[in-house]
Order: structure tokens, then C-alpha cells, then sequence
């Protein structure tokens, strides 16, 4: 007893000889609360006792960083909503916490058992019972604690999911939109072209270079969004969306590049 107790009290104790000295003392221990919050050593050993005591590290981390200086480049533009959470305790350490309320609760059976077969005065029977009731509520109390973390996490990933979608339908409508409008563009230039009026040539060409630069700047925007609320950019140029999109934006730049040929012809045919 007093070995492990020295073990126990001792911070220049080696992390595993502190941490099996440590799982003497009960869950709801203060004795064992106040080791783990005190030496950071130990919250590798036991992740899910120490989760908060991790965020509430990574948190004051986050705003000594934060408070040292202005905005960098890269608050100009939106976030995923997942770029910043910390990822909660892996499904293995889920099946460990419920496998310790298991046992508590296993405990909790063993000695309620024989408390009911005990004598109305049997005190300890009684306290045994409270103190294993007490440990069955400090693991629940964690493993609740872990669930609400996951559920913070696909919460905001579903969130984000939606973001997602949102942008590439938005997309989607964009690039269908840009398409049309520059082939409206492109017709009306015909039309003017079979009238025969310099001017309502050189009204139309004009209007289809507005038109075609409009689109660009349009698609453009609508792939920046994409990527800004977190999608993936290979993703977005591998989807039959973002492949549309730069398909149109390489035809645009295309067309571009033959403009001024494709102007002196006009002009020759009207001469």
C-alpha cells in the first residue's frame, strides 16, 4: 500500500509505473482526477478520462496563437466546418469504455446481490453498493461524454456534407447558365453577321466578350466555393461537374485567344 501510494504521489514517477498505481483509486476518485489533470504524461494512458482535460489544453494553446498577432491571409475566405474540431476518442477506446461500464455494472450486480442477502445492518454491504452505483455513473458519465463528442463530429460533418452539396449543385447551375448565355451571345453575332451591319456587328461581338467574361468569372467563383467549404480539389476535378466546368472555362480561353482573327475575317466579309 504505502509503495504504491509513494509511486502514486511522486511526478517524477516513470508514466506507466504512476499510471498502474493510479488504477488502484476508483473512477470518481479526486485523488486520481487531480493526477490525471496535473500530469499531461498520463493523457495518452487514459484518453477518455482526459479528454477534457486535452481541449481544454489545446484551448488555451489556441488562444495564446491567436492573440499574439493580426488575421493571416487565410481568414479572408471561408472554412469547413470540420477544419478546426478535434477528432474524439476512436471507436476501439468506445468499445473499451463500454466494456469498463460493463464491468461496473457487473460489480454493481455482484455486490447488490449480496447486500440483498446481507443483514439489515450489514453497513458495509450497504456502502459497497453506493460506492459501485457511484463508479457505474462515472463510467456512464464517460462513455456520454465520448458519445456527445462523436455526435459533435458527424453533426458538423453532415453540416458540411450539405455545404458541399449546396456549392456543387450551385455549380452545376452556374456552368449550365454560363453555357447558354454565350451560345445566345454567339447566335446573336451570327444574326448580325447575316444582316450585313458593321454596327450591329461590332455591337454583338462586343456584347459576346461581356458575356463570355461574365461566364468565366462566374464558373470561377462558383469552383472557388466549392473548394472553400472544404471539398476535396481532386475530388472537384474529377466530379462530371467540376469536369464540366473546366471544360467551358478552357473553351472560353480558347475562343478568346481566336478573337481577333475571327474579327478581321468579319470585318473583310463586310467590306
Amino acid at each position: 500500500m504505502e509503495a504504491w501510494h509513494a509511486r502514486l504521489l511522486n511526478p517524477a514517477t516513470a508514466p506507466d509505473i504512476r499510471a498502474t498505481a493510479l488504477r488502484n483509486l476508483a473512477v470518481d476518485s479526486p485523488w486520481r482526477q487531480a493526477v490525471l489533470r496535473y500530469d499531461s504524461r498520463l493523457w495518452e494512458l487514459f484518453p477518455a478520462e482526459c479528454a477534457v482535460f486535452t481541449m481544454e489544453a489545446e484551448d488555451d494553446q489556441g488562444h495564446t496563437s491567436n492573440s499574439g498577432g493580426g488575421g493571416s491571409d487565410s481568414d479572408s475566405h471561408a472554412s469547413s466546418p470540420m477544419e478546426h474540431v478535434q477528432q474524439p476518442a476512436s471507436i476501439p477506446q468506445l468499445h473499451a469504455l463500454a466494456a469498463d461500464v460493463c464491468t461496473r455494472l457487473a460489480a454493481y450486480a455482484s455486490v447488490s446481490s449480496a447486500a440483498a442477502a446481507s443483514v439489515c445492518t450489514d453497513v458495509d454491504a450497504k456502502e459497497h453498493v453506493v460506492q459501485a452505483l457511484a463508479q457505474v455513473r462515472a463510467m456512464l458519465r464517460q462513455f456520454d461524454a465520448a458519445a456527445a463528442k462523436h455526435e459533435e463530429v458527424a453533426t458538423l460533418a453532415l453540416e458540411s456534407a450539405r455545404m458541399q452539396h449546396q456549392a456543387i449543385q450551385e455549380l452545376s447551375r452556374v456552368v449550365r447558365q454560363a453555357g447558354d448565355d454565350v451560345a445566345t451571345a454567339v447566335v446573336n453575332v451570327k444574326a448580325a453577321v447575316d444582316r450585313g451591319s458593321r454596327d450591329e456587328v461590332d455591337s454583338a461581338v462586343q456584347q459576346r466578350c461581356t458575356v463570355r467574361g461574365m461566364a468565366v468569372d462566374n464558373v470561377r467563383a462558383a469552383s472557388r466555393k466549392c473548394v472553400e467549404c472544404g471539398m476535396d480539389a481532386n475530388y472537384l476535378e474529377e466530379s462530371s461537374t467540376g469536369s464540366l466546368a473546366r471544360t467551358f472555362l478552357d473553351k472560353m480561353e480558347d475562343d478568346a485567344d481566336t478573337d481577333a482573327t475571327t474579327g478581321t475575317l468579319v470585318q473583310v466579309l463586310l467590306l
